[in-house]
């Protein structure tokens, strides 16, 4: 197939290969076409010349015949010996250039101009012409001056028909190179422009961080722009492996601050059990089978909590790929919120929750998006540290579809000069307790479930985090 065989710089020299052929075709036939015109015009020019003098010819014939003036003989001998000459000077270029005459009519001619010319000389030597030899010589020079007429007519004729022709050829040629343009851009460029189209949506695609798109598709890369497509989805598979890993620090971060409050909360049940245990070895022997019964359930009951509460923290640590599951916002708040639900009580941190009615379903990986959320949590606790209020409100935004989440806290807030780079990688307001990955972890999960991440914050104020996730089937077909 042309498209895939065929590389962009070859493409680009057969297309100029062709454009200069026909450029070259059309200007040798404008060469032949207008060298034709040139030497007809040359030829009309003599025959033009040879017209006039026969006329002059005939003008002092008349005047002769008029006035008995032997003086007008001698100048019709004068001019009509100087047209002889330059009529079989002329003779090889005018019968190859002149259209319609042949060798045999052309000697003809030229035999009555030097006959005409003999019968003036023998009136200018005699001083008188006969009267036979006058009709004779009138009708000579009549014919004469009509055959050059003639000539010149048809000339002039031929002339205007390959202008004419010439004019309708170069229309057509122009039609010509039009289609051919035409041809080139169905068989050549256009290929071109498809294939750096897929190239500018791939890097929109890598710009919006949905690098999974971009790093599935292979390419056995057959021209230039596939070359560099290629180079683009290798791109694609190295920054999703980075970002795996980034979201992986991101969440080990998070996690390090979740175990300083989970230690405390596993604490209580690890207390429970010791206390139950040494209290059942020392009672044992007075303890009952039913009473034996009940110690055994709370140790279990205190073991499943402790269970729960590692359960949790191994689902949000582990690392796995994207999987996308159906579920709603509000759950997935309170999931979150039972993580940090140590944290809240240790910072004095009251929370309000509000799930608007008839929320629709957000198709979601859970394990990032409560990575979001934990992140989000944890930064407005660390940002209210004499305690303060965090609100969590859920709603549903219809014109666009989309389920929007805001995270709002009371505390610090954030300097309106930084605002700008709260999400840029590494940067952090934390001084040295932060790694500057959280936020940046946070767009890059948000933009690649395709939604939004936006941050509204006033120095003293209070910061507000919100979230739009598409809701579920929005994204379906695309």
């Amino acid at each position: 197939m042309l498209r895939s065989a065929i590389t962009i710089r070859k493409r680009i020299i057969i297309a100029a290969v062709i454009q200069a052929i026909v450029i070259c075709l059309i200007c040798g036939f404008g060469y032949v076409s207008f060298n034709a015109i040139l030497t007809k015009l040359q030829a009309i020019e003599i025959i033009d010349d040879v017209n006039i003098a026969f006329l002059e010819m005939r003008k002092a014939e008349k005047n002769f015949f008029l006035y008995r003036d032997l003086s007008s003989l001698e100048e019709l001998v004068q001019i009509g010996k100087k047209q002889y000459a330059v009529l079989q000077h002329s003779r090889s270029y005018l019968v190859t250039r002149l259209h319609g005459i042949s060798h045999e009519e052309y000697s003809n001619w030229l035999g009555n101009l030097s006959h005409y010319l003999d019968l003036v000389q023998q009136a200018v030597q005699k001083k008188e012409v006969p009267p036979r030899s006058e009709a004779e010589i009138r009708k000579l020079g009549h014919d004469l001056t009509a055959q050059s007429a003639t000539l010149l007519v048809r000339e002039r004729k031929t002339v205007s028909d390959i202008v004419s022709y010439s004019l309708i050829m170069l229309l057509a040629s122009l039609g010509i190179i039009f289609v051919i343009q035409v041809v080139l851009w169905q068989y050549f460029f256009r290929f071109i422009i498809q294939e750096i189209t897929i190239m500018g949506k791939m890097i929109k695609m890598v710009s919006e961080g949905r690098f999974h798109e971009v790093a599935v598709r292979t390419i056995a890369p057959t021209n230039e722009i596939q070359v560099a497509v290629k180079a683009i989805t290798d791109m694609a598979r190295e920054l999703e492996k980075r970002e795996q890993e980034l979201v992986q620090s991101g969440k080990l971060a998070s996690l390090g601050v979740l175990i300083s409050g989970v230690a405390h909360e596993l604490g209580n049940p690890l207390n429970n059990v010791s206390m139950i245990a040494q209290t059942y070895l020392s009672l044992y022997d007075l303890l009952g089978d039913e009473e034996k019964k009940n110690y055994m359930e709370d140790v279990f009951t205190q073991s499943e909590r402790i269970k729960k509460i590692v359960e949790n923290l191994l689902d949000f640590s582990r690392q796995k790929k994207q999987e996308l599951h159906d579920i709603q916002i509000g759950d997935l708040v309170q999931r979150s919120l039972a993580l940090v639900g140590n944290q809240l009580k240790i910072s004095k941190v009251k929370h309000t929750v509000f799930i608007a009615d008839h929320l629709p379903p957000v198709s979601v990986d859970v394990s990032q998006i409560q990575q979001v959320l934990v992140n989000l949590f944890i930064n407005a606790i660390q940002a209210m540290e004499g305690g303060g209020e965090l609100f969590i409100d859920a709603s549903y935004d219809q014109e666009h579809d989309m389920v929007v989440l805001a995270v709002r806290d009371t505390g610090t807030g954030i300097k309106k000069e930084i605002l700008p780079n709260i999400f840029d990688p590494f940067f952090t307001t934390k001084s040295t307790k932060g790694t500057g990955l959280g936020l940046s972890v946070s767009y890059g999960i948000i933009r690649q479930h395709n939604g939004e991440i936006s941050v509204e914050s006033e120095e003293g104020q209070g910061t507000t985090f919100i979230i739009k996730i598409p809701a579920k089937g929005k994204d379906k077909g695309e």
